[in-house]
């Protein structure tokens, strides 16, 4: 998933993609924009049709993620969340280095890479007029274990995983010596520790209300923070507004008010957003090619990137996918660059590995090749591991049934037979954790921008057993647990990519496609939001 300046919205739109926050990062690009005078008349549809609205309110248009609130409960959500509560450091969406949010400084490290020192911003206010203090972050690390919503890179902090299973309450590995200083000892040298604490599952809750609202927390307008926005209203199936609050501790927000349209049809949120009633709303690629060619619509198309890759999950229990050949066969028999400008519309870019250019790790050695196409040599590779009769169902969700149909006809050429079955989408998470699931696509995100974090939860070994892979390579293993111990960068990104060749180029492990370029409208006036947008897929036109 890139959360920074505030206001993010996306994952409710697909829940395939980052599960970062765009609306975060995308109205703090909008504030800055306002505050230097951009935004003159924004949000009004001016010469393209429709009312004009306050140049003070950005309209979103969002499908129902019908989900709490509460990041610690639930991963669903188009950003309310992270414009309500804010983390305690942030990651810069194009330099992807972190930076203080609620601190002072980012946190000291010891030399053994155990012991981080932190220190609160004083003065820093909740929404009911509390102020923040180091026992509100202790009882917010502590409930992201208890709730086991994601524990995982959390529960590195001694004494985590006994809050997880339930043998203890409190984090021994958290000390609390003032209202503003605190620190946090982990069990082992974690480098990416720090990344983990700016993702939404460590928003930062106030004890207080939190326990007081119990499970109401994170439902209606149960749910408070000390981020840009507050609350102001919540219907739960129509509407939700958001305010700018006064006192927030970066100061007011130009963008006085964040109203979010809950518009599930893709095709309905285009005609709002054409007839003027909405500012922004995501673009499905299923609809791409109709709005390119749309002269109102066009040249108000950009395009976010998520920290995402799309892939095929191969199972390697299945006798098909044993021999190491076979899987590099399937993956040269793909056409990824074809693919991404035909099926998807040009919304997505080829893969020349697993980790994508959005986040560190990328192996800019590699930027420029694409994972090879070449049928012929797959056709050999397939004769001389004895594979000529290779007849498999792929089984997908709706959302990737084009993809899968694509490969199915690459795969064709190379006398590779499979059928493409439909499935539900709760059917495919439960054949998935079952390991029944032989043959999927999959988009995986990270939170963290951390490359080896993105691929480490779904392939390391302990991790692919959970989802139909059973990737199991102690080379890979050892690069990942490397680059995780390293406390130096240069020393990190090479295990990173060390990693990334051992698993799509050496084991073939599985075979990643493209990695997504999610398209979306912004209403003219707005260009300040072009700050999140690939260079190479920028069209937005200037104001």
């Amino acid at each position: 998933m890139a959360s920074q300046q505030k206001v993010v919205l996306a994952h409710a739109l697909n829940s395939s993609i980052s599960r970062r926050s765009f609306l975060r990062g995308a109205l703090g690009a909008a504030v800055a924009a306002a505050s230097a005078g951009a935004l003159a008349g924004c949000g009004g549809a001016g010469d393209e049709g429709g009312a004009t609205s306050d140049q003070n309110v950005i309209r979103f248009g969002v499908a129902n993620p019908k989900a709490s609130f509460d990041t610690q409960t639930t991963s669903n959500s188009w950003g309310a969340s992270e414009n309500i509560c804010d983390t305690l450091v942030e990651l810069d969406p194009e330099t992807k280095e972190l930076k203080p949010l609620l601190l002072t400084q980012l946190p000291t490290v010891s030399p053994d890479g155990l012991t981080y020192d932190f220190e609160l911003k004083s003065g820093v206010k909740f929404h009911d007029g509390s102020e923040l203090t180091a026992k509100d972050v202790q009882f917010t690390l502590t409930r992201v274990l208890a709730k086991q919503a994601e524990a995982d890179g959390y529960d590195k902090i001694k004494g985590g995983k006994a809050v997880v299973d339930g043998t203890a309450k409190e984090l021994e590995g958290f000390e609390v010596k003032d209202d503003t200083h605190f620190t946090v000892t982990l069990e082992e040298p974690f480098s990416s520790f720090t990344y983990y604490l700016a993702q939404f599952y460590a928003s930062i809750y106030p004890q207080k209300a939190c326990e007081a609202a119990g499970d109401d927390w994170g439902n209606g307008t149960n749910f408070i923070g000390c981020g840009p926005y507050k609350l102001e209203s919540n219907d739960e199936n129509t509407e939700v507004v958001l305010t700018a609050f006064e006192d927030y501790h970066n100061g007011k927000p130009a963008i006085e008010k964040v109203e979010v349209h809950y518009i599930d049809d893709g095709n309905t949120r285009m005609m709002n957003y054409k007839n003027g009633d909405i500012d922004i709303c995501f673009l499905d690629t299923s609809l791409l090619d109709q709005y390119k060619a749309d002269d109102e619509v066009k040249d108000r198309i950009v395009y976010y990137t998520p920290a995402a890759t799309q892939f095929l999950n191969i199972n390697l229990n299945e006798p098909t996918f044993k021999d190491p050949r076979v899987r590099e066969a399937l993956s040269l028999a793909i056409n990824r660059k074809e693919l991404c400008e035909t099926v998807l519309s040009g919304a997505a870019k080829p893969c020349s590995g697993f980790i994508p250019d959005s986040e560190t790790g990328f192996d800019e050695a590699n930027k420029d090749k694409v994972l090879e196409y070449d049928p012929e040599k797959a056709k050999k590779l397939l004769e001389e591991a004895g594979a000529t009769n290779i007849n498999l169902t792929a089984q997908v969700r709706a959302q990737d049934q084009n993809v899968m149909v694509a490969i199915q006809h690459y795969w064709e050429q190379v006398g590779v037979h499979i059928s493409v079955e439909v499935i539900d989408a709760g059917l495919w998470r439960e054949s998935r954790a079952n390991g029944s699931l032989v043959l999927s696509l999959v988009t995986w995100s990270t939170l963290s921008f951390v490359g080896i974090e993105h691929m480490g939860s779904y392939f390391r070994s302990d991790k692919a057993s959970q989802k139909s892979s059973f990737y199991n390579s102690p080379e890979f293993d050892a690069a990942m647990d490397a680059a995780r111990a390293a406390t130096d960068p240069a020393e990190q990104k090479a295990n990173t990519i060390k990693a990334d060749n051992q698993l799509v180029r050496k084991d073939f492990g599985t075979i990643p496609v493209d990695w997504p370029q999610n398209p979306y409208v912004l209403r003219e006036g707005f260009e300040g939001l072009q700050l999140l947008v690939d260079p190479h897929f920028k069209t937005a036109k200037k104001a």
